[in-house]
């Protein structure tokens, strides 16, 4: 609060104070009252004047800059109006009590909105779970009666599964201490567990899997890890090109390890590399494909970040794309306060 703004806001008070004063000399003139006395008078009413709003205008600029440190400090804006300091003047009394009911208002308002998706989120695990029974069921019978009609099918069980996992992660996305699990586990584990799910349609699409040193120990959620590398195989077979190759590599580092995909696809155009982890943009390849959501790799951000990993993308046309996840050191876990939210357990 600038002492410019106030002064002028009450420059009306100001203005009338002037003219008062002035009256006040000329009536003391009129009676003939000696100038030095006029002096005296006018120096004592402006003084009077002045003090009260030199003291209104302190106490309004400490009351609002202690606001708006108060604001910068806090994550939850929202409760701002819970934790200010009671302010000394009036009109900040009336305005707070407002902004507090207000406030309370909205408070209830979000947290029924977070009831709300709690439950939604609750139905859709469920749901989820309820859905694997008939797809695991399906895929049993194809199992046994294995021609060329039920092999199809069983592609299409297989990609509805992949889907149905994809709403899964999604719904899990927002809430981390409650679905991630930090172990220590491989990177090789990972590797395995994402193969084994899309191994089929590597297979299909006769594809060449080249397996670097990967027993690197890293600290990490398995199944959600497993699920992102399983997009990146994903997006490699949707955006192949004749001979699929898939390369994983990995590098340890002083502050953690890394493990790269890399694949011999089509690529990714510059113009469209800066946005491939923003939700729904599927970009040149993805506007050819019309199975592509633009879901993927929005997602498998998302996770990395509550996470605490790192995701980087490098690409270009007709070049393939390559993908790194860097794994955090279980120190760095700890300092980032990763581990009072995700349990750290060994396998």
């Amino acid at each position: 609060m600038r002492f410019t703004d106030y002064a002028i806001d009450r420059s009306l008070p100001a203005v009338f104070h002037a003219v008062a004063g002035l009256l006040i000399a000329g009536l003391l003139w009129l009676i003939e009252v000696p100038g030095i006395f006029i002096g005296f008078t006018l120096t004592i009413y402006a003084a009077a004047a002045a003090v009260p709003f030199l003291w209104d205008f302190r106490r309004r600029r400490r009351y609002y800059g202690q606001l708006v440190e108060l604001l910068a400090r806090l994550d939850e804006k929202t409760l701002l109006s819970e934790l200010a300091p009671r302010p000394g003047f009036l009109e900040g009394q009336i305005v707070s009590g407002i902004l507090r009911q207000s406030q309370k208002y909205q408070n209830d308002a979000i947290e029924a909105v977070r009831q709300e998706a709690r439950e939604y989120r609750d139905f859709l695990d469920t749901w989820v779970h309820e859905i694997k029974t008939p797809i695991a069921s399906a895929r049993w019978i194809v199992e046994n009666q294995k021609d060329p009609v039920t092999l199809r099918i069983d592609d299409e069980l297989r990609r509805i599964d992949r889907l149905v996992e994809l709403a899964l992660y999604y719904a899990r996305s927002s809430d981390v201490e409650t679905d991630f699990r930090v172990e220590t586990t491989t990177l090789q584990a990972l590797v395995s567990a994402a193969l084994k799910t899309y191994s089929k349609a590597i297979i299909q699409a006769g594809g060449r899997i080249e397996l670097g040193a990967l027993d690197v120990p890293v600290c990490a959620d398995r199944k959600s890890c497993a699920f992102i590398i399983g997009q990146f195989l994903s997006n490699a077979v949707k955006y192949r090109r004749e001979n699929l190759a898939l390369h994983f590599s990995a590098r340890t580092g002083p502050n953690g390890a890394c493990l790269t995909v890399a694949d011999n696809g089509v690529g990714i155009d510059a113009a469209d590399l800066p946005r491939v982890f923003e939700k729904g943009f599927t970009g040149r390849n993805g506007r050819r494909d019309p199975k592509s959501t633009g879901i993927g790799l929005y997602l498998c951000k998302r996770l990395c970040d509550q996470m605490n990993l790192g995701l980087t993308v490098r690409s270009r046309p007709g070049g393939g794309t390559e993908v790194t996840l860097t794994f955090p050191t279980e120190r760095s876990l700890q300092e980032a306060g990763m581990r009072s939210a995700l349990p750290l357990t060994k396998m």
